[in-house]
């Protein structure tokens, strides 16, 4: 008997479900009205109106800053220099809206190059970690440099190359 009566309410369920679904699909299969899924945990921007992206800038700002911000860095795309991130000044880059990821190398005097990706859909704001060249084995992925032999004894110091 509790196996029909649990068949039974898998049923049920599974009907309000469907109900559901076409409630929100609509009967001749056009798709309802559904609000879109915001990042913002759903809550409409003061003033009551929905962010309209008709009416958004055709440019975005990326807003590129360094940490700590008491150094100076070099920001490049490619060969083509975007500018400098100056000392506690951020440094702001205007990009045609929706123009594809910027692939951006920042460079500081005495700090590990570091390679990053800002995106053109929207405002953004990108802080860049520079590491000192003393602590660059704290990154992940450090790898220490081979000796300028490549690790391989030499001739002199080992004459039968290794064979014993």
């Amino acid at each position: 008997m509790a196996s029909r009566w649990t068949s039974r309410l898998c049923f049920a369920v599974a009907i309000a479900g469907a109900g559901a679904l076409l409630a929100r699909v609509g009967i001749d299969g056009a798709r309802a009205e559904v609000p879109a899924a915001r990042g913002d945990g759903g809550v409409a921007p003061a003033g009551g109106a929905a962010a309209d992206p008709a009416k958004a800038s055709p440019n975005v700002r990326i807003v590129l800053t360094v940490v700590p911000n008491n150094k100076k860095a070099t920001v490049s795309w490619g060969k083509k220099k975007l500018g400098v991130i100056a000392q506690h000044q951020p440094l702001i880059i205007q990009r045609p809206r929706d123009s594809g990821p910027l692939d951006l190398i920042v460079r500081s005097d005495g700090c590990v190059t570091v390679q990053t990706r800002a995106y053109t859909f929207a405002d953004n704001k990108v802080a860049v970690k520079l590491t000192p060249l003393d602590q660059k084995n704290t990154l992940l992925g450090f790898r220490e440099e081979l000796p300028p032999d490549g690790g391989v004894a030499t001739a002199a110091a080992n004459p039968d190359g290794g064979v014993r």
